[in-house]
């Protein structure tokens, strides 16, 4: 792929599908192939005893060659951020603390090192006058790779936190018609996206059960609509969230969708209204009012007084609440299902 070409695909890259080692698995791994036998061609052997032994020096370190070069070119060979969809290269940069890029070139530089030690002792070690030599600049080759193999390596294990949080993200088809459901933790946003689609989230009375976005779909008239839950959000800024409510923001902003917004109206709920508003608010700053649809859930567990009273607050903060629904229960979801359509073709997302 060019340089700085956005990849169009709907899924995160095919070659993140790798296993990422640490340094340690690799030495032991390096270590184990240069103490094995190696053959010698019968053309060597004619050469006398001491040209089979320099041979086999050669031999040895081309196999730790091997095994360097290999595993440094898997890495080397990941897509940069900058040819992602914004959303996945965001899911990656902030599982790698922003340094995805980095070590995938720190590997691809530490491929060309090795291979330019390798030409170099190759050469050396064959040149030998004596097996003693070889021995010594096998070792020196083979301390030398695994010294540039550390380097290359360094932060491996965040590089492997980005592959398995890229791994974990769905599919999600950037054109078609997609919607996206925030809120507080314990908001029943699970819950909702479980009995309209065909995701089975994780649902607990903990918060932040859902750790990842989670993709389902529901099909309507014909349309087949993803639904996004994210985890939960909570009452502080982003310098301050912590990689799971990062992944929320990042789907809120960087994914062209319809957002439906949960606040749970209960007077046991996880979460006073005052935060959930709070919560609110810096999700319309990010998504734009006009994009988004807040939704009063739980309303099987509180009286109408109580209804009324969460409905004037967020009049208040500058919110209409559009839809009463009790997940759990099933109540008023045909109602929100038309009105979500409704909003998809308002904003030319659905035909």
């Amino acid at each position: 792929m060019e340089a700085g070409k956005v990849e169009s695909s709907r899924c995160p890259p095919e070659e993140l599908r790798i296993r990422i080692l640490s340094f340690d698995e690799l030495r032991q791994r390096a270590l184990s192939v240069y103490l094995e036998s190696v053959a010698v061609p019968r053309s060597i052997r004619r050469q006398g005893r001491d040209r089979v032994r320099i041979m086999r020096y050669v031999l040895k370190c081309e196999r730790v060659f091997q095994v360097v070069a290999a595993e440094l070119g898997r890495i080397a060979r990941l897509p940069r951020t900058t040819s992602m969809h914004p959303f996945y290269a965001e899911i990656a940069n902030i599982a790698s603390h922003g340094r995805f890029d980095e070590i995938v070139a720190r590997a691809a530089r530490g491929v060309m090192i090795v291979s330019k030690l390798w030409k170099e002792y190759r050469e050396r070690i064959l040149s030998s006058l004596t097996p003693a030599e070889a021995k010594r600049l096998a070792r020196e080759f083979v301390g030398r790779t695994l010294s540039v193999a550390r380097r290359s390596l360094r932060h491996a294990e965040l590089l492997r936190e980005a592959v398995k949080a890229l791994r974990q993200t769905p599919c999600i088809d950037t054109e078609s018609p997609l919607v996206i459901v925030a809120g507080m933790p314990q908001v029943g946003k699970s819950t909702l996206i479980s009995r309209l689609s065909t995701a089975k989230p994780e649902i607990s009375p903990y918060p932040f059960t859902t750790k990842h976005v989670i993709l389902g779909h529901m099909e309507v008239d014909g349309h087949r609509i993803q639904l996004l839950d994210t985890p939960g959000l909570l009452d502080r800024p982003n310098s301050e969230m912590n990689p799971i409510e990062r992944r929320a923001a990042a789907a809120l902003r960087l994914l062209r969708a319809v957002t439906l917004f949960l606040i749970d109206p209960s007077r046991d709920s996880y979460y006073s209204i005052d935060k959930q508003l709070r919560v609110l608010r810096n999700v319309s700053e990010i998504v734009g009012v006009d994009n988004l649809l807040v939704v009063m859930n739980k309303v099987d567990k509180v009286d109408e007084g109580r209804l009324k009273s969460v409905e004037e607050l967020v009049e208040e903060a500058g919110f209409q609440v559009k839809y009463r629904i009790s997940a759990l229960k099933g109540w008023g979801l045909g109602e929100l299902v038309r009105g979500v359509v409704e909003e998809l073709r308002r904003r030319g997302l659905l035909a």
